[in-house]
């Protein structure tokens, strides 16, 4: 006698998370990928709606089941061999290096341990040739050699008698962050019914990845930054299936970013870039930070998550706006002698960075500022982005604040005329980065209202005649007198960096930018 099993997933039943529902979305772009007829794998039958997903099989599911996760979770069998091959990804053009960037970031979050990759130790490395900006780059990697946890998971869910389990225990690899309270005891662990354990395992394939290349303050890449998982919050599975190919068909600079803010809004912009779209399926994003954290260094752990929900078109235009103003660059390394075929790394822009934390929390847009400007090892690095930052100013600030930069800027120029005079009269060399360091920490010894603004009086002293000062000084006033010390003070930093004269060139000269990767 023949027995008739189900299976329904809603978007919105009990129990169900943000990373549940990215899941229900993974199954339902997956189901929609694979089927052979209409609505059919296999033996398996299902329904597809916009907010659930049913599935009907016959008698003993665990071989249905089996054949399904491992036509949906593969591996790349021609070159690039060995990469993650997502069934829902397979016919929507991705490009190889689209597909490395994918497969380095699962490999370092959800399928970091041997255990679940099945990566043997001394596996040799394979390599990855493709053309970037009309480069021809080579890229190094893992190959996945046989099938990984998520491909294996039809025993988790069907029992020997062929029934659904009553309860899966959760581990790390599908849900980050989840971690058993006492391994020396039972029934610690976090555990899910095959319902949610479904979702969970097809999270991956839904899921946006960003590397991250964030710079502390000594001006080295943070190790506790290294991959972004994006989980967007999906209200609606065809919408959002459909707007999740704007990502796979993303070029590589867009995956990439300085850190949480920049990531979750780089996610929205992407899914939300089709503007005859109206609702893309989603009402904002979480994203997990993982990387390198003091007590596990062998090991990815989470070490952030940053929540955006419910964000509005004007939040997104104003990070469009930084998109544009501060561009992540590709670098490229090479060419080698042997082949004189290139590796690449990217540069992220540090402002971007805080401009897309500011954004997201909602505060003006150079909050915050003097984070950057607390090291000159930043400061080298924040000044190639002026010509980004002056852009902002101009689109992104109000009157009184472009007034009072400018003034900075006016004091700036003739402070350095004055010291170029005298230099040329000795017959020495201009130092002007002496000076530039002698007002960026100027500003930064400013720790109250009284202090900043005796450090503005003195700096507009020693600028001599300025008549934006004298044309502006009502708007610029209110800047300088603000309770709102710390804005102000942001506010001349800004102006500091920013700052385009022919003295700026010459510090160039004298400094090159470092782009070795690190």
């Amino acid at each position: 006698m023949e027995i008739m099993h189900e299976l329904r997933i809603g978007l919105f039943d009990p129990g169900m998370t943000y990373l549940h529902r990215l899941g229900l979305a993974g199954l339902y772009m997956t189901l929609q990928s694979v089927q052979e007829s209409e609505g059919r794998f296999g033996e398996l039958r299902f329904e597809l709606t916009d907010v659930s997903v049913l599935m009907r099989w016959r008698n003993n599911g665990r071989e249905t089941f089996d054949k399904l996760f491992r036509t949906a979770f593969g591996i790349n069998e021609s070159s690039p061999e060995g990469l993650i091959d997502f069934a829902a990804h397979r016919k929507l053009g991705r490009g190889d290096l689209q597909r490395y960037e994918m497969h380095q970031a699962i490999l370092g979050s959800f399928l970091q341990h041997n255990k679940q990759n099945k990566i043997p130790t001394g596996t040799s490395r394979k390599r990855l040739v493709a053309s970037l900006e009309g480069k021809q780059v080579v890229m190094e990697y893992r190959p996945l050699v046989g099938p990984y946890a998520h491909s294996c998971a039809a025993n988790s869910l069907i029992d020997e008698r062929g029934r659904l389990t009553k309860a899966v225990p959760i581990k790390n690899w599908l849900f980050p962050g989840a971690a058993e309270r006492h391994s020396s005891l039972s029934g610690t662990e976090i555990q899910e019914n095959p319902a949610r354990f479904m979702c969970l395992l097809f999270a991956p394939v839904a899921s946006l990845y960003f590397r991250i290349s964030h710079k502390g303050r000594d001006g080295k890449i943070d190790g506790r930054q290294r991959t972004a998982i994006c989980i967007p919050h999906v209200t609606n599975l065809k919408e959002y299936a459909r707007c999740y190919t704007r990502y796979l068909r993303a070029p590589v600079q867009m995956l990439v970013a300085n850190g949480l803010g920049d990531a979750g809004l780089s996610a929205l912009v992407l899914l939300r870039s089709d503007d005859s779209i109206q609702e893309p399926g989603i009402a904002g994003c979480t994203v997990i930070m993982m990387g390198e954290a003091k007590w596990s260094t062998q090991q990815q752990s989470r070490t952030g998550v940053l929540y955006l929900q419910d964000v509005k078109q004007e939040v997104l235009a104003s990070f469009e706006s930084a998109l544009r103003c501060f561009p992540h660059t590709i670098v490229f390394k090479g060419p080698n002698e042997a082949d004189q075929r290139a590796e690449y790394f990217f540069s992220t822009s540090l402002a971007r960075g805080l401009i897309a934390e500011n954004i997201a929390s909602g505060r003006e847009w150079f909050a915050g500022f003097s984070q950057l400007m607390s090291s000159s090892e930043l400061f080298k690095q924040v000044r190639y982005e002026k010509g980004g930052l002056a852009k902002m100013v101009q689109s992104n600030t109000d009157e009184s604040a472009k007034k009072f930069i400018e003034a900075v800027h006016v004091a700036m120029r003739n402070r350095f005329g004055a010291l170029a005079a005298r230099a040329k009269q000795r017959g020495e060399k201009i130092r002007f980065d002496t000076e530039f360091e002698r007002m960026r920490t100027g500003l930064m010894r400013a720790k109250n209202p009284q202090t900043l603004r005796s450090e503005l009086a003195d700096f507009f002293a020693r600028g001599g005649v300025n008549t934006v000062l004298q044309k502006s000084w009502e708007q610029i006033l209110t800047v300088f007198i603000s309770r709102d010390w710390q804005r102000s003070r942001d506010l001349a930093l800004i102006a500091l960096a920013s700052y385009a004269g022919k003295e700026v060139e010459q510090r160039a000269e004298d400094e090159p930018e470092n782009n070795e990767e690190e």
